[in-house]
């Protein structure tokens, strides 16, 4: 059969199959030949029982118990994740109860819980001569006369003890929730008092010796199970040939790789998966750090230790990013030479390659960048796709069947999306059982089982990858936690997933839309094909292997609990796959003579299907997970560079023109007495609008992050953050943000504020009081008045005692404002001058700055917000939404040093509201004097700092950060917040945030900062955490025991009683 690309044979022919009888090898002795089954066969049972005992295995396990009070009874901090311990002792002697009911007031003795709070804690108070005692919510009935008074809880009840009186028992009643030990009494008051609560240890368990030596026993075992699979019957790896053709091309895409690693996106979760490895050192696991109490990831955890030795070197960003680069590399040669050469065979390879290397790009470049787990994912389906399609073409069809065995075995251990590599296996199935049950030299039942086992133990790898860091009673304990907080959605709400992906956030985005808008087309034509058996006519026996693989991912998709759309990373490899093998199917059917009517349905439906997946996917904006927007071209907007890319009518027009083209071309060839493929017009309409919006999507992707950081030129992006990292002179974004601490309060000198309509306001925002003593040295904070407020806090100030607003008589009040005259210090380079504002300082109303001396007013400045960077959608039929900017918080307003006039001394406010509408108000501060210095010097002395799960990434350089471990969280005094502020999954307890104590403890100030020369940008936030009493001030012990596998702690107590 002769096709438009190639009637010859390019590809070296396919290795020779044996038949299994042994004829083509030396005669063996049988007795040898039983022998060897019967070692084989042991050997791959050993290994295949060594890994399945490993959940089982014994661990040591450190159980940490947590005392209170340590040197000295003072209230302090006590973040448990989670929450509730273990076990809880708690014993209040006499004397220590009586000086609580010696006062006549209401008194804490002991408290688990914040001022106020609602959680189900302990809490032990005195009133009106007896005391209180308060478990879960529930008030605890104690004998009169009480005095002496113990307290014991696990997991399943609580015993509460009265002096020498019948115990209390509260069944189904857990250990209380512990956020502080809080008491009102005095340290000379509290001499006697104890708590002790044992943490939960599911996942603080090491191997033991003999867990050690099942790991071992079965990678070395699982090694030899591969060796005898190969030495079985070996490959012939002198028929592995490298094209020269070809290397350009992958050179090429090489290129597009490395350039992608310095300007590609951030992730939605690169911050988050970086911590989860940063703080392996001091958990001994990989936890979620920010929520679900901290468990373990358990058993997917491969990329993560990946990830953390990789960091081990360096956590420059760019760095960071290598092994997924190297994962994409790799998958593009597994799919361009494993899947698609092999599967199209007899097509020109060049076309071919730069055919896959487009759809390969367009469904990488979008997904495959960072420290998420997808980029393995691709790679591993690939490749275990590529291993399964060589065990039906060559000689050695056990040996690469054990390939795919240890392929499926690591990418199961991956992430939960990786259940497609056992979904891809079932698509294999029959191949699989026809090699497996091929005849050998002994009889079926003793080959059979043997091979079967071998390929176990080669499997089994992935148990140890699993299980070598975690135990059964860890994987239940860490599944049972996720599943209660969730996301844990059923197959059924997949359809969350797709609403997602086309929504306009960072979840929508036009380039990840493409990729699954497309790979779902293909699908659909090549399903089509398939049931109608085109593709045994077009020579293409596997296409219905590459497309089950595909369906296998899909389906994996809707198996896992949660539903966000960079799991559709998954398809970059064997989706790019299906895309090429699907251009090349449509044109073979197009040139069947027999095939015309199969090419026009397929021609025209496919055509439509591909233009409005386009449409579709471009009608998506550009916009990217946090700094990697940054003047980002289309962000807000529909993809349209010239061309309305959005619309299915330009992509229906552009397959329709390459129809006629081809028309032409067939009658042109018929004119002149040549056969012509006549149904070649009709299949190359939906090729050339697939192939036409993939390379449009890569189009855009590269162009739009090579523009990018050239207009953002020397202030930060992406882009110069990596290239910094690469020479080894940056910290991310941490260079960047300029904080601006007060260092002046400007007093008024002349004149009386003028108000109409105008009243006088309680003052701007409470900041910490921190001051630049010395350049480039810590900036030095004033302490509280109060002298029983900890030692280490910062007093709060404002930055000026004059505020004004118009809201006194609601939105609808107008008028003017004209403040007294200020004195105004001459400023330094590195000084600003700044208003507090809120409200709208424009579209009708108006704000400035006058500036004058003793002579009179010299120059006016008018203040208003600098355009934001970050926009609504402009949807192209209803535009962005009413009321899209939010004027109603607090923002700073800067006049820097160049633009105050020369010589004058003073300065005043003039405002005025002229509007009534919901935002039509305005309130303004006095003015003030603010240091500007980097973010460096406010943070330092005042760590640990908690840079919230969105910001982590680019703060390579903090290493001082609250540590959870152990099941007790260090309190954080600085926060770093993304732009919407606080509202983090780290202090919400729905959702076990490991934080949850800090605002329930907790009042926070923010230090205004900002982004250097990057006005309107809303970087975040660094806010100061002030605590009214002391920090972690407890002692913790551990001690060390052994305990099986499946045994350990008992589940958390979720229910409530």
């Amino acid at each position: 059969m002769k096709y438009l690309s190639s009637p010859a044979q390019l590809d070296p022919p396919a290795e020779p199959q044996t038949d299994g009888t042994g004829a083509d090898r030396p005669r063996r002795s049988r007795a040898g030949l039983w022998v060897a089954h019967l070692l084989a066969c042991c050997i791959g049972i050993v290994g295949l029982g060594c890994a399945l005992a490993l959940p089982f295995a014994p661990v040591w396990v450190d159980r940490t118990e947590v005392s209170w009070p340590a040197a000295e009874a003072r209230s302090t901090t006590a973040f448990f994740a989670p929450y509730r311990p273990a076990s809880f002792d708690a014993s209040v002697p006499c004397p220590v109860l009586r000086a609580a009911l010696d006062r006549p007031a209401r008194t804490t003795v002991l408290t688990t819980l914040p001022p106020g709070s609602d959680r189900e804690g302990l809490v032990l108070t005195t009133r009106d001569g007896r005391p209180e005692l308060v478990l879960d919510q529930h008030q605890v009935p104690l004998p009169p006369g009480t005095c002496e008074l113990s307290i014991h809880a696990d997991s399943t009840r609580s015993v509460v003890t009265a002096g020498g009186r019948p115990p209390i028992v509260l069944p189904g009643m857990a250990a209380p929730e512990i956020f502080t030990f809080a008491t009102d009494l005095e340290p000379e008051e509290l001499a006697g008092i104890s708590v002790t609560a044992r943490t939960f240890s599911w996942f603080d368990t090491s191997p033991t010796d003999i867990k050690s030596t099942l790991i071992t026993t079965t990678l070395v075992l699982a090694l030899v199970s591969l060796v005898l699979l190969f030495v079985h019957a070996p490959p012939a790896l002198g028929a592995i040939r490298v094209s020269p053709l070809l290397l350009p091309v992958d050179a090429l895409v090489a290129a597009v790789l490395a350039g992608w690693l310095v300007i590609g996106p951030l992730t939605d979760d690169d911050g988050f998966a970086m911590m989860t490895v940063r703080n392996y050192d001091d958990a001994g696991d990989i936890g979620n750090y920010y929520r679900w109490f901290n468990a373990s990831e358990t058993p997917f955890t491969l990329v993560q230790h990946l990830m953390r030795w990789v960091s081990e070197e360096s956590l420059a960003p760019a760095w960071l990013r290598v092994p997924s680069a190297i994962a994409g590399l790799l998958t593009w040669l597994v799919v361009s030479r494993g899947i698609v050469l092999p599967v199209c065979r007899g097509t020109r390879r060049l076309p071919l390659h730069l055919l896959t290397a487009v759809f390969f790009l367009a469904c990488w470049l979008p997904f495959g960048l960072g420290i998420r787990p997808e980029p393995f994912v691709a790679l591993g389906t690939s490749a275990l796709v590529a291993a399964l399609l060589k065990m039906g073409r060559t000689r050695a069809p056990h040996f690469w069947l054990g390939v795919a065995a240890l392929i499926a075995g690591l990418t199961m251990s991956v992430t939960p999306t990786a259940v497609s590599a056992l979904l891809t296996v079932l698509v294999f199935t029959p191949r699989i059982w026809r090699v497996l049950a091929q005849r050998g030299a002994l009889p079926r039942w003793v080959s059979l089982p043997t091979r079967v086992v071998l390929l176990g133990c080669v499997g089994s790898v992935g148990l140890v990858a699993m299980f070598a860091d975690s135990t059964l009673n860890g994987v239940r304990s860490a599944t049972a936690i996720h599943d209660e907080f969730g996301p844990s959605l059923g197959w059924y709400q997949e359809i969350d997933r797709y609403a997602n992906l086309l929504g306009t956030n960072i979840w929508g985005t036009a380039t990840k839309r493409l990729v699954v808008f497309l790979v779902v087309a293909a699908v659909l034509i090549a399903a089509a094909c398939a049931m109608r058996q085109v593709h045994r006519w077009t020579e293409l026996p596997d296409l219905p292997m590459v497309l089950g693989s595909v369906v296998a991912v899909l389906v994996a998709l809707w198996l896992t609990p949660s539903k966000w759309t960079h799991h559709f990373g998954a398809l970059a490899g064997v989706g790019s796959a299906l895309l090429a093998v699907t251009v090349v199917l449509l044109g073979r059917v197009g040139r069947i003579e027999r095939a015309r009517r199969e090419a026009r349905l397929v021609g025209v439906f496919g055509g439509i299907a591909a233009s409005v997946a386009a449409a579709l996917a471009f009608m998506g904006p550009n916009v990217w997970p946090m700094q990697s927007d940054l003047a980002m071209p289309w962000s807000d907007t529909p993809v349209r560079p010239g061309l309305p890319l959005d619309s299915p009518a330009l992509w229906l027009a552009t397959g329709v023109a390459v129809g006629v083209l081809a028309f032409c071309f067939v009658r042109i060839r018929a004119m002149l007495s040549r056969p012509a493929p006549r149904g070649l017009m009709w299949t190359v309409m939906p090729m050339s609008v697939l192939g036409a919006a993939a390379l449009a999507s890569v189009a855009v992707l590269l162009g739009s992050f090579i523009a990018a950081p050239q207009t953002m030129g020397d202030r930060f992006s992406i882009a110069r953050m990596n290239s910094q990292s690469i020479r080894g002179s940056g910290c991310g974004l941490e260079n960047e943000i300029e904080a601006l601490p007060i260092a002046a309060r400007l007093a008024p000198i002349a004149g009386a504020a003028e108000l109409d309509g105008f009243t006088s306001a309680g003052g701007p925002p409470q900041e910490p009081d921190l001051r630049e003593v010395h350049p480039g040295e810590p900036l030095l904070a004033k302490r509280p008045d109060d002298p029983k407020t900890p030692e280490g806090e910062v007093a709060t100030t404002t930055a000026s005692q004059f505020a004004w607003t118009s809201t006194a008589g609601g939105p609808q009040t107008t008028g003017s404002l004209t403040s007294a005259w200020f004195g105004l210090p001459r400023l330094t380079g590195d000084q600003t001058l700044s208003v507090w504002v809120s409200g709208r300082p424009e579209q009708g109303n108006s704000l400035a700055l006058e500036f004058g001396t003793a002579a009179g007013p010299v120059a006016t400045r008018e203040l208003r917000d600098p355009p934001p960077t970050e926009l609504a959608f402009d949807d192209p039929r209803h535009g962005r939404p009413i009321d899209w900017r939010n004027f109603r918080g607090w923002r700073l307003l800067t006049v820097e040093p160049g633009q105050i006039p020369a010589g004058v001394d003073r300065v005043r406010v003039h405002a005025a509201d002229r509007t009534t509408d919901q935002q039509g108000w305005l309130t303004v501060s006095g003015p003030a004097v603010r240091d500007v210095v980097p973010l460096r010097q406010a943070l330092a002395e005042r760590e640990p700092v908690l840079i919230d799960w969105p910001m982590s990434f680019v703060f390579p350089c903090l290493s001082d950060y609250p540590r959870v471990s152990h099941g007790v969280t260090g309190t954080p005094r600085m926060l770093i917040t993304p732009p919407l502020g606080e509202g983090s999954m780290a202090f919400g307890p729905d959702i076990g945030g490991v934080f949850a104590g800090v605002p329930m403890l907790s009042q926070r100030y923010e230090l205004p900062s900002r982004l250097r020369d990057a006005p309107g940008n809303t970087w975040g936030h660094v806010l100061y955490a002030r605590y009214p009493i002391e920090r972690d001030a407890y002692a913790t012990t551990q001690h060390r025991e052994r305990i099986g596998g499946a045994a350990g702690d008992p589940a958390y107590p979720f229910e409530e009683h």
